[in-house]
């Protein structure tokens, strides 16, 4: 085969392998969470593949929107849901959607409190009439939890 097809079919499949690891915690485990240990893994690999830093950390903030995109429309479907059984109203279903933006904006800023997080929207929820434990139900707590997850 022709090098022009097989080198960027290489590079595609171990940022798409890189994104993925770091999705499930795998590369997140090694370099940790923070802005610096992403900038380091991204130079790191970047090396590997003999391409720029740039590429990488383009690519893998691309793969992130993009699953933070997917979490919203499926967190969206399951809130949908909860306003038809009447656990929320459209108007609390909107506060969730914009808390959880919010909270995404903020993410660096509060690393390593999960205790603290869960307790903050456990009493976000209360000061907003939403029972917690119904709406955990529908969305959880993290990837993968709440009602209907695949």
């Amino acid at each position: 085969m022709n090098k022009k097809v097989i080198i960027p079919a290489i590079v595609l499949g171990l940022v798409v392998t890189s994104a993925v690891a770091w999705k499930t915690g795998i590369a997140s485990a090694h370099f940790g969470g923070s802005g610096e240990n992403k900038d380091k893994m991204a130079e790191e690999l970047a090396a590997k593949l003999n391409v720029s830093t740039d590429q990488v950390s383009t690519a893998m903030n691309q793969i992130r929107t993009e699953h933070q995109a997917e979490r919203k429309a499926e967190v969206s479907t399951k809130l949908d849901l909860a306003v038809t059984d009447g656990v929320i109203t459209a108007e609390q279903k909107q506060k969730i959607l914009d808390k959880m933006a919010e909270n995404q904006a903020n993410r660096g800023e509060v690393r390593g409190q999960k205790g603290k997080n869960r307790e903050a929207m456990e009493q976000w929820y209360k000061d907003n009439g939403i029972d917690f434990e119904k709406i955990h139900d529908y969305i959880g707590f993290g990837q993968g939890r709440g009602r209907n997850a695949q």
